[in-house]
């Protein structure tokens, strides 16, 4: 398992190098999320050795000015998170297994459901709330953006 860890860490430092520094954000992680997507032939996931029980593998992950928590999950029985506030900018990739996931639509209070297949994502803003629902043998990456946002405002008082 380590060795997908390793894969995917690989494949997410080297397009965040290539991304431009000035994109932050969800868009950044859109970005993301298409460049791993894209490169899924290189995660070897054919000779994925599972163990019987669920497990988390985490790393942070420091490029150029980004701050990225990653997070590699595997649930052997069937796990759900209801009611999850997003607290930082939020990627989610299925590996293996279709997950659903369900967006609180602020003004109307109802929940949008949206299902993934395997190599499919989504990426959510901070403050978002959702349920995940992962089914049994479900593998999942999830990676936050801890960034700053940047202010481009002129602030500058116009006033005589």
């Amino acid at each position: 398992m380590d060795i997908i860890l390793k894969e995917i860490v690989v494949i997410i430092k080297e397009e965040t190098e290539n991304i431009n520094n000035k994109i932050y954000g969800t868009t950044f992680l859109e970005i993301l999320k298409e460049k791993i997507l894209n490169r899924q032939d290189q995660i070897n996931l054919k000779n994925l050795q599972i163990q019987n029980s669920n497990f988390d593998l985490e790393e942070n992950i420091n490029v150029l000015e980004k701050n990225l928590f990653f997070k590699l999950s595997f649930y052997q029985n069937p796990k759900s998170i209801l009611k999850f506030k997003l607290d930082k900018n939020f990627l989610l990739i299925v590996f293996k297994e279709l997950v659903k996931v369900d967006i609180l639509n602020q003004e109307t209070q109802k929940y949008n459901n949206i299902s993934l297949k395997p190599f499919m994502g989504v990426t959510l803003s901070k403050g978002t709330i959702c349920n995940l629902n992962f089914p049994k043998n479900s593998l999942i990456m999830q990676l936050e953006s801890d960034e700053i946002d940047f202010d481009i405002e002129n602030k500058k008082d116009l006033t005589i």
